[in-house]
């Protein structure tokens, strides 16, 4: 049974009966016609199913018509983060940290303050169970940080079957979007790839990257952004390979310095 703090509005029954919805059953329990559609469907091949907004490439532009600022991205970016890593918890979903929001928590344990989305990985058999049974499920939150509610919505990309990374315009397996701000979460998936060159054990995703499945399991349990959370087992060398040695150590980038007292990256006075 979840928490009473977790309700599934979009299909008004127990997450475990739950039915897929369509997208646009979905879409229309969360009435965005109000709402100008600033995606960038219009000028996206055909073949592409996710479309990030004309004004900012992470923000869906079905829910939301400009950036936030500086402070209410923080802001919003963290509950993302929170109700995203809690509702895998609840689903029993192992999901873990990867690339930039993984440089985060070498760092602090939060999102970077500059990043203005989440990266996170799952396993091929969680990325089917999601689509199978939550895709398109809307996830409404009401806690202490949210007192006015907020609706996530889970979807999963269509073509997250096809592992090939010809599919270039596909990485993106699925998303958690948070409805009322337009960012989200992108989602993807760590699959065995049983003809690669250098043997068993090797992983690798549609976006290119590819790495030995030791690299990643056993996971390590930890806390980011004040909840429970997993990071892959040689996190340092994944960083070290992915952004170079200095990413563990430069303390002034993108316009912050990262202040050893207070354990946080802090805007330079331009960004205030």
């Amino acid at each position: 049974m979840l928490p009473n703090r977790l309700l599934v509005v979009a299909t008004l029954c127990s997450l475990s009966t739950s039915a897929p919805l369509e997208p646009q059953d979905a879409l229309t329990i969360l009435d965005t016609t109000d709402r100008k559609d600033m995606s960038g469907k219009a000028g996206d091949p055909p073949q592409k199913y996710f479309h990030e907004s004309t004004f900012d490439p992470h923000y869906d532009g079905r829910f939301a018509e400009k950036a936030l600022g500086y402070q209410e991205q923080k802001a919003a970016l963290k509950n993302l983060v929170r109700t995203f890593l809690e509702t895998m918890k609840d689903l029993g979903i192992e999901t873990w940290l990867m690339h930039g929001s993984l440089l985060g928590w070498w760092w602090n344990k939060q999102i970077m303050p500059w990043d203005s989305d989440v990266d996170v990985q799952v396993t091929e058999p969680s990325m089917y169970f999601l689509a199978t049974y939550y895709n398109m499920s809307v996830f409404h939150y009401k806690t202490p940080r949210l007192p006015a509610g907020r609706n996530y919505m889970l979807e999963v990309n269509p073509n997250f079957s096809n592992g090939d990374q010809s599919d270039w315009r596909n990485v993106i397996d699925a998303r958690w979007i948070d409805t009322e701000s337009g960012l989200f979460i992108d989602i993807t998936t760590a699959r065995y790839n049983l003809t690669h060159l250098s043997g068993q054990g090797m992983m690798s995703c549609k976006d290119g990257h590819e790495f030995r499945d030791t690299y990643i399991f056993p996971l390590r349990d930890t806390i980011f952004e004040g909840v429970a959370a997993k990071i892959p087992y040689r996190y340092k060398d994944l960083l070290m390979k992915e952004y170079g040695d200095w990413s563990l150590t430069l303390k002034d980038f993108a316009n912050h310095v990262f202040d050893e007292v207070t354990m946080e990256w802090a805007p330079k006075l331009s960004n205030r």
